[in-house]
């Protein structure tokens, strides 16, 4: 029998490629894989060269709205009752119809008739996340002395419409405020604190009327300081611990009232601005009805936003004055509205266009501003909180008093209206008729006339008006 030897090792080439197969397969999969992580790369590389990270980057903003005077003259006070009833009389109708009429929701509530006289230019204020004006009246119907020329007050539906307006923050430092009294005064505070508005200028005692209201929204801090340098002859409580107006006198015109001068006033805004990213100062100064500023507010507003103002917004005058840029030694863009003009008022209710001259209307022409205040990201530069997106939209007050007076209306209507969209409806409709030509109805032709007239006199109040302004900063009123 044969012996057995050592085993004989035979080479199998099938066998090896069954082997080797996989192992190929995966060394091809992660040569694809690297190659393709390497072309990801560069590619990634490039596009990072390509499209770099560019600053500065808005990080966070608030909006605001703001405007002039509201001061509830008899007629304007009228005009709100007289709105009133109209949506009284439509609601009783709705309910005295049939039953199918009858179901439609009833007529809203209109705080008084106040909604109807902001009704044009409401949609500004509730599209900003802050809407300001100047309350020109104490609201203090417990302890009145009543209503009359030169001395106002306001029923609480006005602070309620105000509200459901896209007001939020009122300046109660002017020379009206004492108009009913201290009791009046406090009285006013009151009503606003139970509305929920805001209000600066004033306080429950000298040092929170000056002290900053702080708006903080969105990571900003905004801080609004207001004051005002006129007070009809009136003076604040003897006591320090009651309610105060933040009161800046003329050097020559306090009529022996105590306040702050200059120098505690740009400290009181410094220390303002301590408190907040950015500070806005409002004031009631000026001379009723001067179109220029005084030269000694021109210098004034200097040195407030030198002491870190941005914003200087001004009121009292009853017209509009220029809009002027400042910008600061540290280098900051800011911005002087030295009077915004009439927000809601009864005067020049006599202006006749192309018959009283053109500066009997002045006291109807105002402006409803909007800006931001952004947070912007600057990179190695770090974060800056600063003023933008300023702009400016012409606002005429339109009143029909003479009208009523005449027949022509039955119902009195005082309200602001933007001209930047008044002005273009009105076109189009005199456009419209036009077209007809001698298809008018005696009707359309009288609608005609008093269209073309009123579209006339619009498109020369808003050219008066950028004239003193400048047209730098116009902007169309938001979409309704």
């Amino acid at each position: 029998m044969p012996s057995l030897g050592p085993t004989q090792m035979t080479f199998d080439p099938r066998a090896l490629r069954r082997f080797l197969r996989p192992a190929v397969l995966v060394l091809l999969a992660l040569t694809v894989l690297v190659v393709s992580a390497n072309r990801w790369s560069h590619r990634a590389s490039v596009d990072s060269a390509a499209s770099p990270i560019t600053y500065p980057r808005e990080i966070a903003r608030i909006t605001f709205a703001a405007a002039g005077d509201i001061i509830p003259h008899q007629a304007v006070t009228q005009s709100a009752a007289a709105q009133n009833q109209l949506a009284a009389q439509a609601a009783t109708a709705a309910t005295s119809q049939s039953d199918a009429a009858a179901s439609k929701p009833p007529t809203p509530e209109v705080h008084g008739g106040w909604d109807v006289l902001l009704s044009q230019v409401a949609d500004a204020f509730r599209q900003a996340d802050y809407g300001f004006v100047n309350l020109e009246t104490p609201v203090a119907p417990a302890h009145s002395r009543g209503s009359k020329p030169f001395q106002f007050d306001a029923p609480i539906t006005l602070l309620q419409s105000l509200k459901f307006n896209g007001v939020k923050i009122v300046s109660f430092a002017n020379n009206h405020v004492f108009d009913q009294g201290h009791a009046g005064f406090f009285e006013t505070l009151d009503h606003l604190r139970e509305q929920e508005l805001l209000f600066v200028g004033a306080g429950a005692s000298a040092e929170a009327a000056w002290k900053p209201v702080i708006l903080e929204k969105n990571g900003i801090k905004v801080g609004w300081l207001g004051m005002t340098r006129w007070l009809n002859g009136n003076r604040n409580p003897d006591k320090d611990s009651d309610p105060h107006v933040a009161f800046f006198p003329y050097p020559d015109d306090s009529g022996g009232a105590p306040g702050l001068d200059q120098p505690a006033v740009l400290e009181k805004i410094k220390s303002a601005r301590a408190e907040c990213d950015l500070l806005l100062v409002s004031i009631h100064w000026g001379i009723e009805y001067a179109t220029v500023p005084n030269p000694g507010d021109v210098d004034l507003a200097h040195d407030m936003l030198e002491a870190g103002a941005a914003a200087v917004i001004g009121h009292h005058p009853h017209v509009l004055q220029p809009v002027e840029t400042y910008l600061t030694h540290d280098k900051r863009n800011t911005v002087i509205l030295y009077s915004l003009g009439n927000f809601l008022s009864n005067q020049s209710s006599n202006y006749v266009p192309g018959l009283t001259p053109d500066k009997a209307g002045e006291q109807r022409d105002s402006l409803v501003i909007k800006f931001s205040v952004i947070k912007k990201d600057y990179g190695p530069a770090g974060i800056r909180v600063e003023l933008g997106d300023m702009g400016i939209m012409p606002v005429w007050t339109e009143n029909n008093r003479l009208q009523v007076r005449a027949g022509h209306a039955r119902t009195l209507l005082i309200r602001p209206i933007f001209l930047d969209r008044e002005i273009p409806r009105l076109q189009a409709r005199v456009d419209e008729l036009q077209k007809l030509g001698t298809q008018l109805s005696a009707e359309q032709k009288l609608e005609l006339v008093q269209a073309s007239g009123q579209l006339q006199m619009l498109k020369h109040r808003r050219e008066l008006l950028l004239l003193r302004t400048g047209d730098d900063f116009v902007v169309p009123p938001p979409n309704p």
